[in-house]
């Protein structure tokens, strides 16, 4: 995702607002999503969904982090096939798979489309989705915040999304799930 939509080379939006997410913005919010010790209670492994994926990249940090299942779904036939998941549109009819967690960095202009399918689809799981931190404003989406309460994770740098400058913008990981709502932090990351 990137604030203005474009790439800092133009202002052309990139196919399917595909922006994949810094691994540092990955690994800064997974001691703070980790199902892995209510899974091993359970005797068997977290499963993690990214229905966003594109090529994965933060699937490849979970795999670097955790000994967990990971499940993706990517729209966008090429990057399926390259990064080896199903390919398919997450807000189509098809059920997502079970899952402990979603983890995910989708379209923002889909974003809260994304968020309701998810709660929907895997209630009890813990749900965490990067986005702007003006995902908190605008009339629509303050109906459904009041009625679901997040924790946010404040990221205190900004993410570069095109391996450039960053765009103007701040942005959170929003949690949702058990136990879940009205905290918010900002995360340590690495300078």
């Amino acid at each position: 995702m990137s604030a203005t939509g474009r790439n800092l080379a133009g202002n052309e939006r990139r196919a399917d607002d595909f922006y994949a997410t810094p691994a540092w913005c990955t690994a800064a919010i997974l001691p703070h999503v980790n199902p892995c010790p209510r899974t091993a209670i359970a005797g068997r492994l977290a499963r993690v969904l990214d229905p966003c994926c594109g090529v994965c990249p933060a699937l490849d940090v979970i795999r670097d982090t955790w000994d967990a299942v990971r499940l993706g779904i990517e729209l966008d036939e090429a990057r399926a096939a390259t990064a080896g998941v199903g390919q398919g549109d997450a807000l189509g009819p098809e059920p997502w798979p079970m899952a402990d967690l979603v983890l995910t960095n989708p379209p923002y202009g889909l974003a809260l489309e994304f968020v309701e399918r998810a709660a929907k689809e895997l209630p009890g799981a813990c749900r965490a989705f990067l986005l702007r931190l003006n995902f908190l404003g605008s009339q629509k989406r303050a109906v459904f915040h009041r009625a679901n309460p997040c924790d946010v994770y404040v990221l205190p740098k900004r993410p570069s999304f095109t391996n450039g400058g960053t765009d103007a913008t701040e942005y959170a990981w929003f949690v949702w799930g058990p136990g879940r709502g009205g905290r918010w932090q900002i995360l340590d990351v690495a300078a």
